[in-house]
């Protein structure tokens, strides 16, 4: 190769924190292929990688030419890839492994259906709550304040607000960034954006063909759409002129990542909104901790909106004790009665059981084993609508036999209760009912999701039984009672967030009740009715949960008294790993002196295998997060991991499994 050939850097979608030079090819120049995909050769793999800066010519290696020029104009900008260098060097991930999580992977322009234009919707009209929060947030915009949190309780109309301000923002010239949780959870909430700003809306999420999110990336990129919808990856829209991002139900696991990069959401959306001077406001109705105790550290200004929007009233909640029953029943007798007292009224119902399945567990009475995923150290769970045990970590499955397993008896129980069997049992008690299951089992497109959400609206459904999907985005005037089955199923998960995830559902749910018109009426079967996360849910105080559960975290020294990195070394065979694990730990111990970095482990994950593979680990805790990863930047240089066996670095994890 000619040295005065142009050379350029590529970023693989490798977890690899490196660019790698390629020639350009014959005919085309270095302002015809960096902002773009390309296809080149790697290690005699053809990737597809992203041409991100001019490189320099060297004798000492081979350079190989780039074999394709995959778009024909620019895809990315400087501005993006130095917000994935940022990430990269954040999150311990590789930087071509970022862009290709941030640029769709399609490569030819299709028109999608929400590109559509809408008629644009009736001006919205705020309650005297609603106009002086909006009036206060925009003073203090003006101000050069930046920060906020929206915290209103269930139906308050925060979604009126964030209305309000991004036409603000539309009419300042600058445009808008809106994120949500799942759009299964949010399609109301999008239905309205889309119906208020039209075309101007571009949606970007998993449920559409690689092509429709091209499409609407680049009607982003080219300024034809001003406002990105979706979950977190929306995040990377590349919006120019950037005003407001937004973040409804922040609180949400799902704005994390669990595949590298590990991002969270939360935390590049503040570096973001830093880099542009864009406004920031977060939102929900039931706050992370982390997020309301930053807000109550002027972190975040708060807002606080505590009424129902249209004089509508927060639902009456009652509590059954369910460890005061000689027999355990999924359907007590008190709440049977309200239901059918709700059918007979002509109302419709939301019953949430948040676990998928007919049972969680099958046992066998001869033997007392539960019958186990052989890939993971998980039980497998029963669905009667396949007859199959499906691990619900690696989806290994296999038709229920007649007989156990371990000693061949023929005594197999069905335990616990999952959608599956409340759909069931709910059909046999109310035989004329319309019962319909809601949960990722009886989804399978966002055309389904409408179909349901159009049966509801109708009166087509009179009983809605569901997981977790059903506690956000419905708005049905119809719905006036809701029954949760079994409270304690997220309060008995063994992790420091679960009192707050139980506290959210609970609450969450119960705020489908009663949302227009007369009153809604709650009901909560738990085991511990004493617990504080179920009488501040009961009583609908947040503020009660929060002042409670931050002792505790105090005590215990978690988020957000500290900050948390996670070193998970995993891999096929278990002596490699815990020695891994082990030389990592060793190497900790050799620059820990004088750090203010609290070490724990190493030891075995909570969940120790998944598909086939072992997991060790060692969490890290610290005041200041820079303070961990400069650690771990310090030793991985020394660090040679076995072959086969993978590190996972996780800066702030949600779960600790």
């Amino acid at each position: 190769m000619e040295e005065n050939t142009s050379i350029v850097k590529v970023a693989l979608p490798l977890n690899i924190n490196s660019l790698f030079s390629y020639a350009v090819p014959d005919g085309q120049t270095l302002e015809s292929v960096i902002g773009r995909r390309a296809l080149v050769n790697f290690n005699n793999r053809k990737l597809r990688g992203y041409v991100v800066e001019p490189g320099e010519y060297s004798d000492k290696y081979q350079i190989k030419p780039i074999l394709k020029v995959i778009d024909k104009r620019p895809v990315f900008t400087t501005e993006a890839y130095n917000l994935a260098r940022w990430i990269a060097d954040y999150y311990f991930a590789g930087v071509g492994e970022v862009l290709s999580m941030m640029i769709p992977k399609g490569s030819r322009a299709k028109k999608n259906e929400a590109t559509k234009s809408l008629p644009v919707a009736a001006p919205v009209l705020l309650t005297p709550s609603q106009q002086n929060v909006y009036d206060s947030i925009k003073i203090d915009i003006q101000n050069d304040k930046k920060k906020f949190y929206l915290y209103g309780v269930t139906g308050s109309g925060k979604t009126m607000i964030y209305i309000k301000l991004i036409e603000d923002v539309l009419n300042s010239g600058k445009n808008a960034i809106f994120l949500v949780p799942e759009i299964a959870l949010s399609y109301q909430t999008l239905q309205r954006l889309q119906e208020k700003f039209g075309s101007l809306c571009a949606l970007l999420h998993s449920g559409l063909s690689d092509s429709q999110r091209f499409s609407e990336y680049l009607r982003l990129l080219d300024g034809e759409a001003r406002i990105a919808i979706g979950p977190r990856s929306a995040l990377f829209a590349p919006i120019k002129d950037l005003g407001i991002i937004i973040i409804d139900e922040e609180n949400e696991s799902s704005y994390k990542s669990e595949e590298s990069p590990r991002f969270h959401a939360r935390t590049v959306a503040q570096y973001i909104a830093n880099q542009k001077g864009a406004t920031l406001l977060l939102g929900s109705a039931t706050p992370s901790i982390e997020s309301y105790f930053y807000s109550k550290n002027n972190f975040f200004k708060l807002y606080k909106l505590k009424e129902r929007y249209g004089g509508a009233l927060l639902p009456e909640i009652s509590v059954i004790d369910t460890s005061s029953f000689e027999a355990r029943k999924n359907l007590t007798f008190p709440l049977v009665d309200e239901i059918n007292k709700r059918l007979q009224n002509k109302e419709q119902v939301v019953l949430l059981q948040n676990r998928r399945g007919f049972s969680n567990i099958v046992k066998c009475a001869d033997c007392n084993k539960i019958i186990t995923c052989p890939r993971c150290d998980l039980y497998l769970t029963y669905y009667k609508s396949t007859d199959k045990l499906v691990c619900r970590r690696c989806n290994y499955s296999i038709k229920l036999a007649n007989v156990c397993p371990s000693c061949s008896g023929t005594k197999l129980i069905k335990i616990g209760a999952g959608t599956q069997r409340i759909e069931e049992e709910i059909s046999s008690v109310f035989k004329h009912a319309k019962v319909y299951r809601m949960d990722y089992d009886s989804l399978k497109s966002e055309k389904d999701l409408k179909e349901v959400f159009e049966r509801i609206e109708n009166g087509d459904i009179n009983i809605l039984v569901g997981t977790q999907i059903i506690a956000k985005g419905l708005h049905f005037p119809n719905i006036k009672f809701v029954g949760i089955i079994d409270a304690d199923v997220m309060l008995n998960i063994p992790d420091y967030k679960s009192s707050e995830r139980t506290f959210a559902l609970i609450t969450q749910v119960a705020g489908r009740a009663g949302r227009e018109g007369d009153k809604g009426v709650v009901m909560i079967q738990t085991m511990n009715p004493e617990h504080y996360s179920v009488i501040a849910a009961k009583e609908n105080d947040y503020e009660k949960f929060y002042n409670e559960e931050i002792k505790y975290r105090k005590i215990l020294d978690t988020p957000p008294f500290c900050r948390i990195l996670r070193l998970v070394v995993r891999g096929a065979d278990e002596v490699n790993v815990n020695r891994d694990i082990n030389a990592l730990s060793d190497l900790l111990k050799e620059v820990l002196s004088n750090k203010k970095v609290t070490v724990a482990g190493p030891s075995p994950c909570q969940i120790t295998k998944i598909n086939n593979n072992y997991r060790y680990h060692i969490i890290l805790k610290s005041k200041d997060i820079t303070i961990s990863q400069n650690l771990i930047k310090e030793i991985l240089p020394r660090f040679k991991i076995t072959s086969k066996n993978y590190l996972e670095i996780d800066v702030d994890p949600t779960d600790l499994f």
